[in-house]
């Protein structure tokens, strides 16, 4: 980690704004900052289904053309999460090309879980009811009509699951029970009873005044009603203008269960093909190479994340102070899934500090006191865990024991860098006089002018940043050399101005951390940081 002023502090070198790709780093799940190389995750077998049902929906003809050590990847997902819905998931990605996700051997799988009652039932469900059964079932034989054995099946089979399904349809099923009754009964060949068509719509007047939950919850019934009347051969009545505008205000914000559902919703009652553009587009981001998608909804921010998004904040001049990044992280810290070691817990009092400004109790402070979250001897194994807890401590204004330091080489390039971390980890805490005497420039040279090919962006920023620290100078060869290494790494999809560590596609905040540090200290000779 590199040196960086002090998250409170408000002060800048240069005049600049936020840019706008920062909200891009937002995870939909818990409001934090997430690390971008989740960005270079394709998403869930799950998440690809929809997608893909939702470009299908949008008149695209969607190609994926994944390896087949990709494609059995996705194929062991699926069917380890579930043998059935996972099976189901599998047939868009087999529509669009995957050869060998889904075959005649999967509807003999499935059709092994079909009860003696009609029934099939999900072994992943340990619960068995009637709701969970019937979920099953419709996962069935979805994936028995996709592979074409729903028809080889005995005539005594569907009729046994065709009794079950109209004994359940006469005891006043929820919307959504019955939306899965009619489309089963429909995938079987049989009608669809009255007491099930004749469910109306859901009232969705004064729908954008409504709580988010509520509205979440008005959509999902809305696709249940469409999927009921549709299944029975009816059109679905819905108030299209109250879901257009959702589309239209919401594209960029729904998971894409909630973007199929809604895109589902405006084709089953009208809307042509051609009026999604920006559902389209949307998608189409974010596809990878291969055609399968990204899936920013499962991203999940961290407090690490978050305080490293404050600090570049902070080192390029901008507001730090965020009550909307305070919220995420007290509802954060207050989950029964927060982590509970010294070191976590000093981060996310370190992150409520940056963001909110109030000084950390006496119990948080006390973290920085315990040789436990501040090793109180550094060796080359530990003095990354130490800087970063000596960083946290002093931006928070909480002073920390002096250390003591066991020697190591810097002969190759982990104990240089090992070395140069431990540098900027005393200058942060203001102790650059305790700088060991077997740590000098001189020490640092080489490999400040030349770390080597294994050397990471990060290296390569963080020994250059501590050499200077030591009196070593930068001179126009270096910094030139530098220049062209870092604009090399620069920029990720929709990141144009953070950086990646090594050649890999996805970009680290860490790294740019480093980066855009050096750079300050170089008073800008880099080019690197925002303008």
């Amino acid at each position: 980690m590199m040196l960086a002023a002090s998250c409170t502090s408000q002060g800048s070198h240069r005049e600049s704004t936020e840019p706008a790709y920062f909200q891009n780093l937002v995870s939909q799940a818990n409001g934090l900052y997430y690390h971008p190389f989740l960005r270079e995750e394709r998403g869930s077998p799950e998440a690809q289904s929809y997608a893909l049902r939702i470009l299908a929906e949008t008149g695209a003809k969607p190609k994926v053309t994944v390896d087949a050590k990709t494609a059995a990847a996705l194929r062991s997902d699926a069917v380890t999460t579930s043998a059935l819905w996972g099976r189901y998931w599998l047939v868009p990605l087999r529509d669009a090309g995957v050869s060998g996700v889904l075959g005649p051997g999967d509807a003999r799988s499935v059709e092994k879980l079909r009860t003696g009652t009609g029934w099939y039932e999900d072994p992943a469900l340990e619960e068995k009811s009637d709701e969970g059964r019937l979920g099953a079932t419709w996962a069935a034989l979805e994936v028995e009509a996709a592979t074409g054995s729903l028809g080889e099946l005995p005539a005594a089979d569907k009729v046994a699951t065709a009794r079950r399904l109209a004994q359940l349809a006469g005891s006043k099923p929820t919307l959504a029970d019955a939306a899965v009754l009619a489309r089963c009964l429909h995938l079987l060949g049989k009608p669809v009873p009255a007491s099930l068509t004749s469910m109306r719509a859901p009232d969705v007047s004064g729908f954008t005044a409504r709580p988010d939950q509520e509205r979440a919850t008005l959509l999902e019934d809305t696709y249940n009603y469409v999927l009921l009347q549709e299944s029975a051969g009816e059109k679905p009545q819905v108030n299209r203008k109250t879901w257009q505008q959702a589309l239209s205000h919401n594209v960029e914000s729904l998971d894409y269960e909630q973007l199929y559902s809604l895109v589902h919703i405006l084709r089953a009652t009208g809307s042509p093909q051609r009026a999604f553009p920006a559902v389209t587009r949307r998608l189409e981001r974010e596809r990878m190479p291969d055609g399968t998608v990204r899936d920013p909804s499962s991203y999940l921010g961290t407090p690490d994340a978050s305080l490293f998004v404050q600090r570049l904040r902070s080192v390029a001049g901008w507001t730090v102070r965020d009550k909307r990044l305070l919220a995420a992280a007290e509802k954060q810290a207050g989950s029964q899934d927060a982590p509970r070691d010294g070191a976590a817990r000093l981060t996310m009092a370190a992150l409520d500090h940056s963001a909110g400004g109030e000084p950390l109790s006496r119990q948080e402070a006390a973290l920085c006191q315990d040789p436990s979250t501040v090793p109180a001897t550094v060796t080359a194994d530990n003095v990354a865990d130490w800087q970063r807890a000596v960083w946290n401590c002093e931006e928070s204004g909480v002073p920390v024991p002096v250390p003591s330091v066991t020697r190591w080489s810097v002969d190759g390039l982990e104990g240089a860098q090992a070395a140069a971390t431990l540098v900027v980890g005393l200058h942060q805490d203001g102790r650059g006089d305790r700088i060991p005497g077997w740590l000098t420039a001189d020490a640092l040279r080489r490999w400040a002018d030349d770390p080597g090919p294994r050397a990471s962006v990060y290296d390569r920023a963080v020994i250059v940043r501590a050499y200077l620290l030591l009196g070593g100078h930068a001179d126009e060869s270096l910094v030139e050399h530098l220049t062209g290494q870092f604009k090399a790494h620069r920029g990720c999809p929709g990141l144009p101005g953070l950086y990646r560590p090594d050649d890999e596609p996805g970009c680290d905040l860490k790294t740019t951390l480093a980066v855009w540090d050096l750079d300050k200290a170089l008073d800008g000779k880099l080019g690197a940081l925002p303008s």
